[in-house]
């Protein structure tokens, strides 16, 4: 199917990206037509899920068609949003802490939104794959936190606010390593297709198959709706595509696709966990109520917050 997209890895899987959609929706029907009479409240949630993420998706490839610039533009709307969610959850009445840390994201999304950044002289400290860029947002961030009690001269509650902005800090740092995947040279594109495609599949499919087999709780605190049916169902999914989304990592075989595939689903489920288990903390339901059917930002990129970082790196442990 020639779509007129002119990076190999786009046009190789848009196509399949469409036909996930379409089977989506064609298996979301089947189970509304089965389920009804029992599960009307469900299904409607579910359709709403799905009406929502499609545009999502759909954006998400068309701005990673027009390059580093608008991909991270939108990474970077998200994460900005998901550091508002996290702050306003956890009540950080700082202002001052709330402002270092988005200061810091704001100012290493710009840069990292530069498409020719490793090539520029006065950025060669930051290595070929912009790295050095992560590590010092990194530092400036949690130095910057833990600055502001001392700027102001306190010690009640630090302990307790500098813990909380930071987990926020970091997750968010987490999150923004979506746009450094742009940064990892001739793989870029098909390394963050093969992290947004394992994301997608693995929650889609872990839904399908909980809703459809579930019977046994996989973590019941956490996540009570979670199910172990559906995890295994989620991680044999993105197996599976990550066995057959091999051309977008051509330097690597099907079977070692399909390996980095089920790591990656087992992390991503672990940032779902981890975002709950700071829900249930907080005695929240959802982080807000921005995307219907979802929640906030955060319940929505849980898995990418994780995903991303663990692509990152492993790509460049892997010498990719």
């Amino acid at each position: 199917m020639d779509l007129g997209i002119e990076n190999e890895a786009l046009a190789f899987a848009v196509p399949y990206i469409l036909g996930f959609i379409g089977a989506m929706y064609a298996l979301l029907g089947v189970y509304t037509v089965i389920k009804w009479k029992q599960s009307q409240e469900a299904i409607q949630n579910l359709w709403k899920r799905t009406l929502v993420a499609t545009p999502l998706l759909l954006a998400i490839f068309t701005a990673m068609h027009f390059g580093t610039v608008t991909w991270g533009f939108l990474v970077g709307i998200f994460a900005i949003g998901a550091h508002r969610e996290y702050c306003s959850a956890i009540e950080l009445e700082d202002r001052g802490m709330r402002m270092v840390g988005l200061i810091v994201i704001i100012a290493t999304l710009i840069l990292a939104m530069n498409p020719n950044l490793t090539e520029m002289d006065a950025f060669t400290w930051v290595g070929p794959n912009a790295a050095g860029l992560l590590g010092l947002s990194l530092f400036l961030g949690a130095f910057g936190t833990w600055s502001i009690p001392i700027i102001q001269d306190r010690s009640e509650n630090v302990t307790s606010e500098v813990g909380r902005a930071l987990i926020g800090f970091i997750l968010i740092w987490f999150f923004i390593h979506g746009v450094f995947l742009m940064h990892l040279g001739e793989v870029a594109v098909g390394v963050s297709i093969f992290a947004i495609l394992n994301v997608a599949i693995n929650d889609s499919m872990a839904l399908v198959f909980g809703r459809m087999f579930g019977n046994n709780k996989f973590r019941p605190v956490l996540s009570p709706k979670k199910t172990w049916e559906g995890v295994f169902g989620g991680i044999f999914s993105a197996a599976v595509v990550g066995y057959l989304a091999q051309p977008l990592l051509p330097q690597l075989s099907a079977v070692e696709t399909a390996g980095i595939a089920v790591l990656l689903a087992v992390i991503g489920t672990m940032g779902d966990l981890m975002l709950s288990a700071l829900k249930r903390d907080l005695e929240l339901k959802d982080w807000s109520q921005m995307l219907p059917g979802h929640g906030g930002i955060l319940d929505r990129v849980d898995s990418f917050i994780l995903v991303a970082p663990a692509t990152y790196w492993m790509m460049l442990i892997l010498g990719l």
